[in-house]
């Protein structure tokens, strides 16, 4: 994102490179394949920017890794390698028979096969040479005795993992690492889906309580050594997610907490330890989402609370029995076992790390501008913006005769506006397999292993989609705005609200100011809204269940924003609820607008808690802004953890909080350098206050 501090204007000569790189590869990358084949219409209106962002392609993937697999079945990759071929044996014995066309997809299967033990072997060569490095430097250049005996022990790990499984935490650890490593090797990786807690969690009891061979303070250190290199993995974004998702690199959300497969708290010694480590280390990447349920001790929770108090702005709070409701309901009936499992995909989709419950890629372009969808219900389908026809015709809102048909309008943009991004997504995953294959994650994966299928492939997938529903809560708030002052009160005409709006509100400033003062607002607990919302969202989840993923399940919406509000900014055009062209827009899922929640936080609550949590969308995030001075000392804590208890029994999925006063964040406009630790909650994930934007600090 081309500001100071954020990242340096390039010399003539790098941007003369990269002009020469893109020349070179016009015409070949994924986006390019699919787009070609695509809908001619659909591709310019996609590739507009206007109503959604990302890549018609799996390519920028947010991929699950199978851990079931991997941890729980005490696989290294040797022994991946030995179960490849076996199947190669099997499969090759067909091949050889009596043919008919039933054979002539092994080929491409032994292709797949034959990639997969190619990588798995380079990544055992990799770390061995991580191993050789640090023997050498112990033997032959190191003086200090216990930096001596740190590499030799760093030597000893990488000659184990990943080529065996891992002995104790820190094999486990640098397994872990090793695979997300490749990963990110092999492939853009726009998140890091993982319960380290529970996969890692017995590795820590064998090594700190029973053989003692760890005392909790090196266990703390290795943890927080695990946090750091997570942290330090970078790689390269294109401008709208820079724009987007600004302060890091990705949403690397790790997964605390939650059940086991029999329904205990599957809290452990080692989720305290991640906590306790968030407050040493303050890194903004990787974050956690914590599975709260009822059964969570009370010591557990207090670390909660104690890493939000120090201003982390983690973990967000996610209701785990729901989610597990959540996640049966939307796709494919995963069994309550294997729901249990789940891991954040990415900010906050749920998803099990099982064999056909992992999903190898978050299909990143299913993310909808959904403002779009009452802008164009205003202006019949036209883009005053992009200067373009963009959705249906749906009538001269001038015409309207009563709120009915402006709704009416809005249902319509909203089904096209995302069975377009479905369309295009779908076709994506479907040719990715071809276009963009994935040999080190399919070895990752149970399913592919038997196989020989590449993991992109949705054979064998139950599905986890979803679509990324930004700017979602302005819709609610427009709508309500007309309902109320044109149809209702009569105040205004249609025409002069469609006046004001393609002016930009310029000119019109006493009328806006009665529209964002006036009208009805979501999250004050005024079912007049707060009944919009719900019509909104149940006529999007009827959608949701007609569209229909490559593996046959539906596409919920998840309303949140990351820093979309600030990217379409300039995109999305002038609209009822006040809000001008160029104004950031609101910044959560179903969080209300600033300044907007005159009620205060249970009104907040209220409103959110009508939404079904379960049948309305695949999740909900909820921002909130908590006085750390309020939430001081034991009675602070005490006062938190009855939000919660409340937060629970409304049924919300979801809620995050920034615990930073405005004084400190000032402070650190004006002097980054000092407050250079300072963490804040965007949407979904944290950031360094001082690598975001000055429009998002401001917002």
């Amino acid at each position: 994102y081309n500001e100071p501090g954020i990242m340096p204007e390039p010399e003539n000569e790098s941007l003369q490179k990269v002009a020469e790189l893109n020349d070179y590869w016009a015409g070949q990358t994924a986006v390019d394949k699919v787009a070609r084949i695509l809908d001619p219409e659909d591709a310019v209106k996609f590739l507009s920017g206007a109503i959604g962002w990302g890549a018609p392609s799996s390519a920028y993937g947010y991929s699950g890794k199978d851990y079931e697999y991997l941890f729980a079945g005490r696989r290294g990759f040797e022994d991946i390698i030995e179960e490849i071929n076996a199947a190669v044996e099997n499969a090759e014995d067909k091949t050889v028979g009596v043919p008919g066309p039933e054979i002539l997809d092994i080929y491409d299967r032994l292709q797949n096969w034959d990639a997969m033990i190619l990588v798995l072997e380079a990544g055992i060569r990799h770390a061995r040479r991580y191993a050789r490095l640090a023997r050498t430097m112990a033997e032959n250049m190191e003086t200090d005795e216990k930096r001596r005996e740190e590499l030799l022990k760093i030597a000893e790990t990488c000659e184990r993992v990943p080529a065996r499984a891992p002995r104790n935490l820190q094999e486990s650890l640098q397994y872990d690492h090793f695979i997300q490593i490749f990963a990110r090797t092999e492939a853009h990786e726009g998140a890091w889906p993982a319960r380290p807690d529970y996969y890692h969690g017995p590795y820590y009891d064998k090594d700190v309580n029973v053989d003692k061979t760890l005392t909790k303070e090196e266990a703390l250190d290795l943890v927080g050594e695990f946090m750091i290199r997570a942290y330090e993995v970078g790689g390269f974004a294109p401008r709208w997610a820079r724009e987007g998702l600004q302060g890091i690199t990705g949403t690397w959300v790790w997964t605390l907490g939650g059940v086991n497969k029999d329904g205990s708290d599957a809290c452990n010694d080692l989720t305290v330890a991640f906590l306790q480590a968030a407050r040493l280390v303050r890194v903004s990447n990787p974050t956690f989402g914590f599975r709260w349920h009822p059964k969570v001790k009370d010591e557990v929770l207090r670390e909660c609370f104690e890493c939000i108090r120090h201003g982390l702005g983690y973990p967000s709070m996610r209701n785990d029995p729901l989610l597990i409701q959540n996640a049966m309901h939307w796709h494919g009936g995963h069994p309550l076992e294997e729901a249990g499992t789940w891991v954040h995909q990415a900010c906050m989709s749920p998803c099990p790390t099982t064999k056909h419950g992992v999903q190898p890629m978050r299909m990143a372009s299913a993310t909808a501008n959904c403002a779009k969808m009452v802008e164009y219900a205003l202006h019949n389908g036209y883009d005053h913006v992009v200067g373009m026809q963009m959705g249906p015709e749906t009538g001269d809102a001038a015409k309207f005769h009563d709120f009915e048909e402006l709704f009416q309008a809005w249902v319509k943009q909203m089904e096209w506006l995302t069975s377009l991004l479905v369309r295009t997504v779908n076709l994506g995953r479907y040719k990715d397999p071809e276009f963009f294959g994935r040999p080190f994650l399919s070895g990752m994966s149970e399913r592919s292993v038997e196989s020989g299928l590449d993991v992109v492939s949705p054979v064998g997938d139950r599905g986890n989609c979803w679509v990324t529903a930004f700017t979602w809560v302005e819709n609610i708030d427009s709508l309500a705005a007309v309902k109320k002052l044109v149809f209702d009160d009569k105040k205004y005409t249609m025409e002069q609200l469609l006046s004001a709006l393609k002016a930009n509100w310029d000119g019109y400033e006493e009328m806006r100011l009665d529209f964002v003062n006036n009208a009805p607002k979501w999250g004050n607990d005024d079912d007049y809204v707060d009944d919009i919302m719900l019509r909104c969202l149940r006529e999007t989840a009827r959608h949701s269940r007609v569209m229909k993923c490559p593996s046959g399940n539906s596409w919920p919406i998840l309303p949140e924003n990351v820093s979309g509000n600030i990217h379409y900014a300039s995109i999305v055009g002038a609209l009822p609820n006040g809000r001008r062209c160029g104004d950031a827009l609101y910044d959560g899922g179903i969080s209300p607008g600033p300044g907007l929640d005159k009620k205060g936080p249970s009104a907040v609550l209220k409103s959110c808690g009508k939404i079904d949590h379960v049948s309305d969308g695949r999740a909900f995030l909820l921002n909130q802004r908590l006085s750390p001075t309020q939430l001081a000392g034991e009675k602070g804590y005490q006062l938190w953890k009855a939000y919660i208890r409340t937060w629970a029994d409304l049924g919300l999925d979801h809620v995050q909080f920034n615990m930073v006063s405005d004084e400190t964040l000032r402070a650190a406009q004006k002097d980054p350098e000092k407050y250079s630790e300072v963490i804040v909650r965007v949407a979904g994930y944290s950031a360094h206050f001082v690598d975001i934007s000055r429009k998002t600090q401001d917002n």
